[in-house]
This record gives C-alpha cells, sequence and structure tokens, in this order.
C-alpha cells in the first residue's frame, strides 16, 4: 500500500481557522497518512500517542521523524534514547506508519555503520527510511531499510512523486502538490 499525506499539519488557507478536531476530520478524508514533525523536536508523551491512535481511522498511519538528539553514534545513552522513542512510536499500533531519520552530513561513515547494527540489534521492526548522503546509503539498504528519495523494495518519498507501483510512504510540504500526488496515483493505480 501507498501511504500519502502532508509533512506536518496543513496550516495554509481555510486550514488556519480550523480547530484541531475540524482538521483531523477533513484531513483524514483527505488521506490515509501524515508524518509527524514536531517527533522531531519532542518525543511524545504516551497519553498523546494514545490519543493520535484513537483519532486514526481504519487504514490510517501516522509517520514520525526521529527526535534531533540523536548522535547516529552507537553507545549506552543514544542506544537507550533510540529505544525509547521507538517504543513510543510502537504503541501507534495499527496506526503506526514509518520513521524518517535525518542524518547529519558530516556523520562518520564507520561509527553510523555500528549505529545502523545497534538499531538492528534492538528488534523493534519498523519502516525506517534515512536522510542521507550517498555515502551513507549502502549501510542503510543492506538492512532492508531505505534513503529518503532513493526506491528500493519500497519508498519513502519526500516532495518527490511516488512510484505508484511499489508501497511505501509520499508526504509533501504542501498541500497543493499532495492533493495533486492523490490524484496522480489513484489514477494510475485505477
Amino acid at each position: 500500500m501507498l501511504y500519502l499525506g502532508t509533512s506536518g499539519w496543513p496550516s495554509e488557507g481555510d486550514w488556519a481557522g480550523l480547530s484541531p478536531r475540524q482538521r483531523r476530520r477533513r484531513y483524514f478524508a483527505l488521506f490515509n497518512s501524515i508524518e509527524l514533525t514536531q517527533t522531531y523536536r519532542r518525543v511524545p508523551e504516551q497519553d498523546l500517542v494514545g490519543r493520535w491512535r484513537s483519532y486514526a481511522p481504519p487504514g490510517f498511519v501516522y509517520s514520525w521523524v526521529a527526535p534531533r538528539y540523536l548522535t547516529y553514534r552507537p553507545g549506552g545513552e543514544e542506544r537507550r534514547a533510540l529505544r525509547r522513542f521507538l517504543r513510543r512510536h510502537k504503541r501507534l499500533g495499527r496506526a503506526r506508519g514509518g520513521v524518517r531519520f535525518l542524518v547529519p552530513a558530516r556523520t562518520d561513515a564507520t561509527d553510523f555503520s555500528d549505529w545502523l547494527e545497534m538499531l538492528a540489534e534492538l528488534e523493534i521492526p519498523g519502516d525506517y527510511a534515512f536522510d542521507v548522503v550517498s555515502d551513507l546509503v549502502e549501510p542503510v539498504e543492506a538492512y532492508g531499510w531505505v534513503a529518503i528519495n532513493r526506491p528500493a523494495g519500497w519508498q519513502y518519498m519526500i516532495d518527490r512523486e511516488p512510484k505508484a507501483n511499489l508501497d511505501g510512504y509520499a508526504y509533501f510540504s504542501s498541500l497543493a502538490a499532495a492533493l495533486r500526488h492523490q490524484r496522480e496515483v489513484a489514477a494510475e493505480r485505477g
């Protein structure tokens, strides 16, 4: 299945004056997914995750952006922070989407490979996608995960046209772009 939506809640145009409840209802009627960007700044509390799960209609998923404090260097504190974040994400249950990791360009390749091994050892499976420089793509793909905007066995696209015949996620910064691509994918899939 291709999950398509916006990166963050729409706030442009007539969406600006909507209450959170009205915004959710309108959004759920249009899309089957959203990438929640606020998770980059702060890991949501368990009660908020529970509310998100309860709000989601059947078939709807929330993808998250990994927190900014991750260092992408293996270690005890990093392992605990990553585990806490991923366990919280897992609490979404049936409404659980992918996770986008924003890896700094200066990340050491050896440290990052060791970090990916640490992630795999946590045994919290998920659709993990990485915003990485080209030198770091190969180790990501070795685990069956993907680099952003580089479809492989599945896809996680940001502001790029998704491949209609490939499962995964596609998110757009603008509501207009998300709606346009939703129509195009629906037409291609028949």
